[in-house]
């Protein structure tokens, strides 16, 4: 078990203790057409129009998270920033993995986006109490490990690069300046960059299209030629804090799970008299 700072892709075998190494058995969905709206004539003032769906999960962590589920870690409502701890937002922590999973499962086309910061006060660079490295997003696991799934790492490798794998493989790399987070070996960020800065991450799969943004740029996308039928979400970041303000689940279908199957019940004496009398009334 690795015991660096940063989540190196090579140590990537630690996962593998939080659950075996399966892909997600579910069934692959019925294809939908797309469903587009067009407008014509004289248009209304699209300020004023809101547009709502049943199939979105919207979590600001302001009432108990009974949706998730922590898999490592230290997960509470806790203080950002040690120099106000008056300030609080659910997050995680651990010097190694800190991992939550969302109990639904989604299938088909979905969408996980995540507001998310660093705790101050974890163990790494010892001239900044924030780390900005290994903030992780896994959609379509198995619920039990995060080699299981699409994983987006903002922040990979001591924050050279951002990447993406599927079930633990690597199928997409980048190190454009727009793919890692701020650099703390190029001076001391300011605090609008860094202290008080909320990042923006999210995940689409569409088809067999996977595409991971950071702050609303594409940094990484990968065409899977066998994409997986769905699974949970997860959240994660490896020896370091991560603080959540809010993360939406967007999907297509969701599989809900069937906890007692009922026979049909046996009639009983009276209901057989019952039936054979209606039975010589209709002779």
């Amino acid at each position: 078990m690795t015991t660096s700072r940063h989540f190196s892709t090579a140590a990537f075998g630690l996962l593998t203790t939080l659950g075996a190494l399966a892909a997600p058995s579910f069934a692959a969905p019925t294809a939908v057409s797309p469903t587009s709206i067009g407008f014509s004539g004289a248009l209304p003032d699209f300020k004023g129009v809101n547009v709502e769906t049943r199939h979105v999960y919207d979590y600001t962590f302001s009432t108990a998270p009974t949706d998730w589920k922590i898999a490592s870690g230290v997960w509470e409502m806790t203080n950002r920033w040690s120099c106000s701890p008056g300030w609080s937002w659910f997050g995680g922590r651990s010097d190694e993995v800190a991992a939550i999973w969302n109990k639904r499962k989604l299938s088909g086309d979905q969408s996980a986006q995540v507001y998310f910061a660093f705790k101050m006060g974890m163990s790494g660079v010892a001239s900044w109490p924030e780390y900005p490295a290994d903030a992780a997003v896994t959609i379509c696991g198995d619920g039990k490990s995060l080699a299981t799934g699409y994983t987006f790492i903002a922040g990979a490798d001591d924050n050279t690069r951002s990447i993406l794998m599927k079930n633990g493989q690597i199928v997409a790399s980048s190190s454009a300046p727009e793919a890692v987070l701020p650099r703390l070996t190029d001076g001391r960020p300011g605090n609008e960059e860094m202290h008080r800065r909320w990042w923006f991450a999210r995940v689409d799969k569409v088809g067999g299209k996977i595409s991971c943004y950071l702050d609303d740029k594409l940094v990484l996308s990968y065409d899977d030629p066998a994409p997986l039928a769905g699974g949970q979400t997860a959240l994660w970041t490896y020896n370091n804090g991560l603080m959540l303000a809010r993360v939406q689940l967007y999907y297509q279908n969701e599989i809900r799970p069937v906890y007692v199957k009922t026979a049909p019940a046996a009639p009983v004496a009276g209901d057989k008299v019952k039936l054979a009398r209606r039975e010589i009334e209709t002779r």
